[in-house]
């Protein structure tokens, strides 16, 4: 009996022990509450400061953070099944391994290291688990002190509006970050267009499985043509598996005219049938200009003409002096300037002529003089001979021709300069144009590289509209000088919709994109096109 008090009180000692911890731990947890997490300073090592936030915002579970060599999104580093050291010689699973049998669902937050480092954070992925105002709160404090952010990928994490403008909020505030990854989180709203912006300098975009409909793509459409021209950050904008039709694709390639920044376009997994691929195919080709990008075009000329000519204030564009006079008075008036202009030039001619005979006479009365005086005449005539030369020439004649030649060679290149930088740069419709039947044709887009519309609605007469426009790149298409690169699209996927695959149209499109494509050339065509 004696035996079984004392067990019985080491029992009740260690369970008063858990119990205190237990009490220990909450009441640390609700020490930590009672702090503000506007009052915390983050040191750049996520671990340790998204654990604090949680704390202080009053989180009782705080989902882990996982650190791992794959990129985030491929959980294949985890155990997705139990081990045969976790099974008991019965056959059954402990308690223990049960909880970390289903560690799997539990919200974690998966990073990837630049380095050893704990703060070398270079990628961040959340999946599968909601994300309320309160964590983005907290990721609004600690995402930002990481310096080397790259890359932020949040898959089906329940945003909402607000939350997600939050999200766009804690973007600009990572100057870093260059990848965006938003993935099956559909907003009512349909504002992923706040990613596409001149503040958040991102490369990628990926809007996969989001619901995006017309007027989600519309919005899209509008951003991009309203980022600067000068901005070339956005290369690659992913919108697949999303409800994009014909519309939609009218918008997007709208936006496709005049924007020389984007590289890859994935449409694929849509609605879009022929209208949709038509207009896509029309921007790869020539197409004519509408009557507000003519007027544009006018505009820009003009600006380009008067920074390369520039007017004094007082003169109009013709050249003519600015008054509110009628035009018979300003007529009357230029042609009593040209009657004066002519008097006085008469004027000029004259007195030039009055002055010149006396020249003469000297010359004559020093040629006639005896032969005696002949080293006075030289003398006379070396001194009539110094004084126009040192009129003409300058006390310092070798800087003036130096600087004369001087700035004849620079302003050459820095007018070449001025006139081909504006073109290449500032504004595709300052690009050579083509008049026919009346029309402006401007050369199609040939920055767009990479064409995703694989799993659409596309027939074969969509297939034309692309061929047509391939064709018409190929013929352009020239080498920059000292390689063999060509221009325009070189990958472009189009299986899986709404025609045969024997399709006479389709095999000819192949085959042309086959030559084009850089990733289907083989080592040995390579070493050939070097060798030559």
């Amino acid at each position: 009996m004696g035996k079984k008090t004392e067990k019985g009180s080491k029992d009740k000692n260690v369970v008063g022990s858990n119990d205190d911890d237990s009490k220990n731990s909450a009441v640390g947890l609700l020490d930590k509450t009672l702090l503000s997490p506007e009052d915390y300073q983050c040191t750049g090592n996520l671990d340790e400061d998204f654990t604090e936030l949680c704390c202080r915002v009053g989180y009782t579970e705080i989902p882990k953070i996982i650190a791992c060599s794959n990129p985030p999104g491929t959980p294949a580093s985890e155990k997705t099944s139990m081990d045969e050291s976790e099974w008991n010689a019965d056959g059954q699973a402990g308690s223990v391994h049960n909880a970390e049998r289903f560690s799997y669902f539990r919200p974690k937050i998966r990073v990837e290291l630049e380095s050893e480092d704990a703060k070398s954070v270079k990628e961040v992925s959340v999946r599968g688990w909601k994300i309320d105002d309160k964590m983005m709160g907290v990721f609004a404090k600690c995402l930002p002190a990481l310096t080397d952010l790259h890359a932020i990928s949040l898959w089906n994490v329940a945003l909402t509006d607000n939350t997600f403008s939050s999200f766009v909020s804690i973007l600009q505030q990572c100057p870093n970050l260059r990848v965006v990854t938003l993935e099956g989180n559909p907003l009512p709203d349909q504002s992923y267009y706040k990613l596409i912006t001149d503040d958040l300098p991102l490369t990628h975009v990926s809007l996969r499985n989001n619901k995006i409909d017309d007027e989600g793509a519309r919005l899209l459409s509008q951003a991009l043509q309203n980022l600067k021209l000068t901005n070339k950050n956005l290369a690659s904008l992913n919108l697949g598996y999303n409800h994009i039709s014909d519309v939609g694709a009218c918008h997007i390639a709208e936006a496709l005219r005049l924007n020389r920044s984007l590289l890859s376009l994935n449409l694929s997994s849509n609605r879009i049938g022929d209208k949709g691929a038509l207009a896509l195919a029309e921007i790869l080709g020539h197409f004519a200009l509408n009557h507000k990008e003519i007027l544009e075009r006018r505009r820009l000329l003009l600006e380009k003409e008067s920074q390369e000519h520039p007017r004094s204030p007082g003169t109009s564009r013709h050249g003519d002096p600015k008054s509110d006079r009628p035009q018979s008075h300003q007529s009357n008036n230029v042609s009593d300037k040209t009657q004066v202009a002519k008097t006085s030039k008469s004027t000029v001619k004259k007195k030039e002529k009055e002055k010149d005979p006396p020249r003469k006479e000297e010359k004559s009365v020093t040629s006639t003089q005896p032969s005696g005086t002949s080293s006075q005449t030289g003398a006379v005539k070396k001194e009539d001979a110094k004084p126009p030369k040192k009129q003409l020439a300058n006390p310092d004649p070798k800087n003036q021709r130096g600087k004369g030649v001087k700035s004849a060679t620079k302003r050459v290149p820095l007018t070449e300069q001025e006139q081909t930088e504006p073109t290449e740069v500032t504004n595709p419709l300052l690009e050579p144009t083509e008049s026919q039947d009346g029309k402006i044709f401007l050369p199609g887009n040939k920055v767009l590289i990479n064409l995703n519309l694989l799993r659409n609605r596309i027939s074969e007469e969509g297939l034309k509209g692309f061929l047509a426009a391939i064709e018409t790149q190929v013929v352009e298409s020239k080498p920059v000088p000292g390689t063999k690169i060509q221009t325009g699209l070189l990958r472009l996927s189009i299986a899986r919709n709404n025609f045969s695959p024997t399709s006479p149209t389709f095999i000819k499109l192949q085959e042309i994109m086959f030559t084009r494509d850089p990733m289907n050339k083989s080592s040995a065509t390579s070493v050939e096109d070097h060798i030559a």
